[in-house]
């Protein structure tokens, strides 16, 4: 059974430049596993030699995490305690 390309599988494979020295020195492709903008950063990891081939490159594209939105951090003390600012800008409990 021959392998089924999935969304989000990366294939790279060497090129055989045959005396051609501006011949790139890999080609691939990758299967999108969403709609991609232009311009957007795509992430992609590879393993070197897959099955039967020493001289290719396979893998995954993955979407990178987005940072959390942050939330402003309450004060707390020298023991981790909750401190609460009133509005004169002096602490207390």
């Amino acid at each position: 059974m021959a392998y089924e390309k999935k969304p989000g599988d990366v294939s790279l494979f060497e090129t055989e430049k045959m005396g051609r020295e501006s011949a790139p020195d890999h080609q691939g492709y990758f299967i999108a596993h969403r709609d991609i903008k232009a311009g957007e950063k795509i992430a992609i990891a590879l393993w070197a030699g897959r099955q039967n081939s020493a001289r290719s490159f396979g893998g995954k594209v993955s979407d990178s995490p987005k940072p959390q939105p942050s939330q402003p951090k309450q004060p707390t003390d020298l023991f981790g305690n909750p401190v609460s600012i009133e509005k004169d800008g002096k602490g207390g409990r």
